[in-house]
C-alpha cells in the first residue's frame, strides 16, 4: 500500500478472491488522471521554487540540527510501531492472531516497500501475502487484513485532524485566514464520524458485504484499539516532517497535523509512489515559512528519513529472513526466497537503477560543491574533469533506459547496468563531485550484483517493451534534471561563449553541454531501437528434430489431435520433452510464441512440457499462445495462468452413425448419385505411392489457386509441398481417367480421428466433386474403424454477441455477421453443416488483457503468411 492510500487491495495471487479487472478505458483514464495530477504538482512546485537557490537549499539541509534529525527518526519509529498495531488488531478481528514479532516484521517490511516503491499490489501487498501465507493464513484472511487496516487508517486520520482543527482553530484563522467557526465545524464533523464508528462498533452486530468479504463491526475494545494505534501512526508520521520544519512557520504540532493529513491523502489519490510531487506541492502551498529553501530542505529530509531509510532497513530484513529460511525453501517447504526474488528484484533494482540515473543527471545539471571540485582540480587535468562531467550525464541517461530492461528481467540489461554503474562511480569521482555521490552509486552496484539470477530473459535490450508510464517517467526525470539546472543557474546571464568556456569554476558551461547531450542521447537511443531488426524467429529454445523423428512421435502419440500432423510442414519450430517423445510445435510472430493445436506425445509428459514452454517463452521475453485448442485443453491453460477466447468451431462428423440413408441425408445421397452418373470414382492412394501422382496433383493445385484468386496459407493449414504431401495417404477423385480432385488425410496414431488438410479440385472436375470426395472419405474412414472425421474450422462461428460478452467475442460475432460477403464465413459453415457434424468449440489461450486481441492479430498474420495473405483467399 502506498503511504496512506486506502484501502489496500488483495493481490492477484489471492486465488480465493474474485479479481475485479478494470476495463482498458478505465485504466487509461486512471493513468491520465495520475499524469495530470503529477503535471499539476510539478507546475505548483515550480511556481513555489522558481525563486529559490539550490545553494541555500543545501545550506538549509546542512543546518538541520542533530536534535531535529533524532526527533524525526523517533517519529518514524513511532509511526511504524503504530503500523504494526494495524495488523495486530486486524488479525485479532479475523480470529487469526500471530506472535507480535511476526506481525511487526510483516507489517513493517510490506509498508516500507509499498510506501516508497508504489504499486502496492506488486510490492507491499505481495510481501504481506507471502509472509502471512507461509505462517498459515489463507488468501481470504490476508485480503480481509487489507480492508480492516484501511478502515483503521481513516479512523485515526479523522480523529487527529479533527482535534487539530478544534484545538487550534484560532491559529488557523490567524495563519490561513480560515474562519475559526469553519475550522470548529470541520473538526466536529470529523470527530462525529469517529464517534459514530465507535457507537456502531459497540451496539451493532449487523454484517455488511464488501465485495467477497463479510464485515461486522469489531466491537468496542478492538475499535478503540484501532483508534489508538492509528493515532500513534499519524502522530509519528506527522512528527517526522514537523521536526525538520523551519521554526518560523507559526504552526503548532496540532495545527500542522490536519495539513499533513490532507497532503498525504491528496498525494495518495495521485497513485504515485508516496504521492511524490503532489504531497510536496500541497505542503509548499499550505505551510507558511519565511524561507522557501528551508521548507524545501525539510521535505527532502522527510523523504529520506521516513521513506528511504525504512526501505533500506526492510530490504536488509527481508534478505536476512530469506537467508535464514533458505534451507527449508530449497527442500520445497515454501520456496519463498525464490518467489520474493522473482517478484521484487526486477521492480526494486529497476527502481534503484532509475534513481541512480536520475541522481547522476541531477548531479550533472546542478552546481558541484566548491571544495571537492577544487581538490579534484589540483590533482586532475581540466580536460579529464570536463570530459568526466559530460560522460557522467550520458551514463545517467543510459541508466534510465537500462532500468526498463531490468524491470523486464533482461540479462543483457543486468550486465549493461553493472557496467554503467562502474563507469558512473569512476566518472563521478573524476568530475570532482563529493565522494558520497560515488558511494551511493557503489552501493547501488553492490545491491545489483546480488541479484544476478533474477535477470534471466535472453531478449536483447533493444527489444524491451516500451510502456507509456515508463516513457513518461524517463521524460519526467530528464525534464526535472534540466529544469533544476536552469533553476540553479538562472542568475547567470546567457552568452554564446558559455558553450566553449572551460575552467574549474565554469559550472554553467558544463551544465549547458550536459543539457544539450541528454536529449541527443535519448534521440539516438530511440533511433537505435527503431532501427533494430525484429526478434529473431529462431532461437536457442527451439530444437531441430532429427530426420524422421516427428513422424515417429506422431505414429506412437497417446495424445493430440489429427492436425498434429501439421508438424511435418517445415514452417514450425519445436520444443521437445526431456525424453524426446513429446513436442509442442509453434511459430514466432512479434512477441508471441504461437503453439499450433495441442501438444503431441506421451500423456504423462504433457503437463511438464507445457510449463517448459511457458518458462522458455518467459526466458526470451515472449508471450505464450495456444491456437486452435479444444475444450479438453482449457484446464491445462488455466493451470498455466492463461485465459481462453473462443475463435470458432470445428466440424466433427461422428462416423459410426454416418450413412447415406434416411431423409436427413437425402441431399448428400442425391449429390453422391449425381457424381457417380458423371463418371466420378474414388481411390485412396497410400503415402508410399504418392510420388507418381504428385505432378498431376500440383497441376490441380495451381488451377485451384487460379480459380479462387488465392495464395497458399501456412502454419495452421497445409500447402502444396511435395516433401510434406509424401507423408500422407491421398484421397483422389477420378473422372475420365484423370485425377480431378484430391485431399490428403491426417489421422491420430490410433486412427480414431481423421482430418482433411489440403483439398483441391481442377478445371476438369464436375460440379459436386468435393461433396463426392468427402462422402467417400467418410465412408472409407468408417469402414476402417475411425470414430470422427474433422472437416476443419468454421472461423468466428458460435461467438457470442451478447452485450455482456467480452469485447473480443462481440467483435468476432460482428465480423462473422457483416464481413460474410468478403470472407464467406457463414457459407463455409453452412457447407459443412450438411454433413451433420457435431460443432466442437475451438479456443485461443493466452494471458489475459490486451494479449488476447493482439495474439489473435499475430495468429492471423502467421497463418496467412503476412498482411497481404490476410486479404487473399486460399
Amino acid at each position: 500500500m502506498e503511504r496512506r492510500r486506502v484501502p489496500e487491495q488483495p493481490t492477484a495471487a489471492f486465488e480465493e478472491q474474485p479479481v475485479i479487472a478494470l476495463t482498458p478505458w478505465k485504466r487509461r483514464l486512471g493513468l491520465l488522471i495520475v499524469a495530470l495530477l503529477f503535471v499539476a504538482a510539478i507546475v505548483a512546485v515550480h511556481t513555489e521554487l522558481r525563486h529559490m537557490s539550490v545553494h541555500k537549499i543545501y545550506a538549509e539541509l546542512r543546518a538541520l540540527t542533530f536534535g531535529q534529525v533524532m526527533l524525526a527518526l523517533a517519529g518514524t519509529i513511532i509511526s511504524y510501531l503504530g503500523v504494526s498495531g494495524y495488523d495486530t488488531l486486524a488479525l485479532r478481528y479475523a480470529r487469526r492472531p500471530l506472535p507480535y514479532p511476526k506481525t511487526a516484521f510483516a507489517s513493517f517490511t510490506s509498508y516500507a516497500l509499498s510506501n516508497t516503491l508504489g504499486m502496492p499490489l506488486l510490492t507491499g501487498g505481495a510481501v504481506r501475502y507471502r509472509l502471512y501465507s507461509s505462517w498459515g493464513l489463507t488468501a481470504k484472511d490476508v485480503g480481509l487484513l487489507a480492508v480492516v487496516t484501511g478502515a483503521t487508517l481513516y479512523v485515526g486520520a479523522l480523529t487527529i485532524a479533527g482535534l487539530g482543527l478544534l484545538v487550534e482553530a484560532d491559529r488557523f484563522e490567524s495563519v490561513f485566514h480560515v474562519p475559526a467557526l469553519l475550522a470548529h465545524t470541520a473538526g466536529l464533523v470529523f470527530l462525529a464520524l469517529v464517534l459514530a464508528f465507535l457507537v456502531l462498533s459497540r451496539f451493532t452486530s449487523r454484517t455488511w458485504h464488501v465485495r467477497s468479504y463479510e464485515i461486522t463491526p469489531p466491537g468496542l475494545p478492538v475499535a478503540t484499539g484501532q483508534l489508538l494505534v492509528s493515532l500513534v501512526d499519524w502522530a509519528g508520521a506527522s512528527l517526522v516532517l514537523f521536526a525538520v520544519l523551519p521554526p518560523d512557520t507559526g504552526l503548532s504540532f496540532l495545527a500542522f497535523v490536519p495539513i499533513f493529513v490532507a497532503a498525504t491523502f491528496i498525494g495518495g489519490m495521485s497513485g504515485l509512489p508516496g504521492g511524490v510531487g503532489v504531497f510536496e506541492a500541497v505542503i509548499l502551498l499550505m505551510v507558511p515559512a519565511s524561507s522557501s529553501e528551508a521548507l524545501a530542505a525539510s521535505l527532502i529530509a522527510y523523504r529520506v528519513l521516513y521513506y528511504l531509510i525504512p526501505l533500506a532497513v526492510a530490504a536488509i530484513l527481508l534478505a536476512v529472513h530469506q537467508y535464514r529460511h533458505a534451507g527449508a525453501q530449497i527442500k520445497g517447504a515454501a520456496a519463498a526466497a525464490q518467489d520474493v526474488t522473482e517478484l521484487f528484484a526486477p521492480t526494486l533494482f529497476s527502481l534503484i537503477a532509475f534513481l541512480a540515473g536520475a541522481f547522476m543527471l541531477i548531479s550533472a545539471t546542478t552546481p558541484t560543491l566548491a571544495g571537492p571540485l577544487e581538490a579534484a582540480g589540483r590533482i586532475l587535468p581540466l580536460p579529464v574533469i570536463e570530459l568526466s562531467h559530460f560522460l557522467a550525464s550520458i551514463v545517467g541517461v543510459l541508466l534510465l533506459i537500462v532500468a526498463l530492461g531490468l524491470r523486464q528481467k533482461l540479462d543483457h540489461a543486468w550486465t549493461i547496468g553493472m557496467i554503467l554503474l562502474v563507469l558512473g562511480t569512476g566518472l563521478t569521482l573524476l568530475k570532482g563531485a563529493h565522494p558520497h555521490e560515488a558511494i551511493i552509486l557503489l552501493v547501488s552496484l553492490g545491491l545489483l550484483a546480488t541479484s544476478r539470477k533474477a535477470f534471466y530473459r535472453k531478449t536483447p535490450l533493444s527489444q524491451a517493451r516500451l510502456t507509456l508510464p515508463w516513457i513518461l517517467a524517463i521524460l519526467g526525470a530528464v525534464s526535472a534534471a534540466i529544469w533544476l539546472g536552469f533553476f540553479s543557474y538562472e542568475h547567470v546571464a546567457y552568452r554564446d561563449e558559455l558553450w566553449w568556456s572551460f575552467s574549474i569554476n565554469g559550472q554553467t558551461s558544463r551544465f549547458l553541454r550536459a543539457a544539450a547531450a541528454i536529449p541527443i542521447v535519448l534521440l539516438l537511443a530511440s533511433l537505435w531501437r527503431w532501427l533494430q531488426p525484429a526478434i529473431r524467429k529462431h532461437h536457442s529454445a527451439a530444437e531441430a528434430p532429427e530426420p524422421g523423428r516427428i513422424a515417429e512421435i506422431l505414429a506412437s502419440a497417446e495424445t493430440g489431435y489429427a492436425d498434429g500432423a501439421l508438424a511435418l510442414l517445415d514452417d514450425k519450430q519445436f520444443l521437445f520433452s526431456p525424453s524426446g517423445d513429446s513436442f509442442i510445435m509453434y511459430g514466432v510472430r512479434g512477441r508471441h510464441w504461437i503453439a499450433m493445436s495441442a501438444p503431441v506425445g506421451k500423456q504423462e509428459e504433457i503437463g511438464p512440457l507445457l510449463w517448459l514452454f511457458r518458462e522458455q517463452a518467459d526466458l526470451y521475453g515472449a508471450v505464450p499462445v495456444f491456437y486452435s485448442v479444444r475444450k479438453e485443453f482449457l484446464p491445462l491453460a488455466l493451470d498455466l495462468g492463461l485465459s481462453a477466447q473462443k475463435i470458432g468451431e470445428t466440424a466433427l462428423v461422428p462416423l459410426q452413425d454416418f450413412s447415406l440413408e434416411g431423409s436427413v441425408r437425402s441431399g448428400l445421397r442425391a449429390s453422391h448419385k449425381r457424381a457417380l452418373r458423371d463418371g466420378l470414382t474414388f481411390e485412396i492412394i497410400p503415402a508410399s505411392a504418392c510420388d507418381d501422382i504428385l505432378p498431376d496433383l500440383e497441376t490441380i493445385s495451381d488451377e485451384w489457386l487460379a480459380i479462387h484468386g488465392g495464395a497458399e496459407k501456412s502454419f495452421s493449414l497445409g500447402r502444396f509441398d511435395r516433401n510434406y504431401l509424401r507423408n500422407f495417404p491421398m484421397g483422389v477423385a477420378w473422372c475420365d481417367g484423370q485425377i480431378v480432385a484430391f485431399a490428403n488425410l491426417m489421422s491420430t496414431s490410433d486412427g480414431k480421428e481423421i482430418a482433411i488438410d489440403l483439398m483441391r479440385y481442377g478445371h476438369a472436375a464436375p460440379k459436386g466433386v468435393m461433396d463426392f470426395l468427402f462422402i467417400e472419405l467418410m465412408l472409407w474412414g468408417k469402414a476402417r474403424g475411425a470414430e470422427t472425421f474433422d472437416l476443419g474450422m468454421a472461423p468466428l462461428s458460435g461467438l457470442e454477441g451478447h452485450r455482456l460478452a467480452t469485447l473480443t467475442s462481440k467483435l468476432g460475432a460482428f465480423v462473422y455477421e457483416h464481413a460474410n460477403k468478403i470472407y464467406g464465413f457463414e457459407g463455409l459453415r453452412n457447407y459443412k453443416k450438411k454433413f451433420l457434424p457435431d460443432w466442437e468449440p475451438l479456443y485461443l489461450a493466452a494471458p489475459a488483457g490486451l494479449s488476447l486481441p493482439i495474439a489473435l492479430g499475430d495468429v492471423a498474420m502467421l497463418t496467412s503468411g503476412g498482411l497481404k495473405g490476410m486479404f487473399t483467399k486460399g
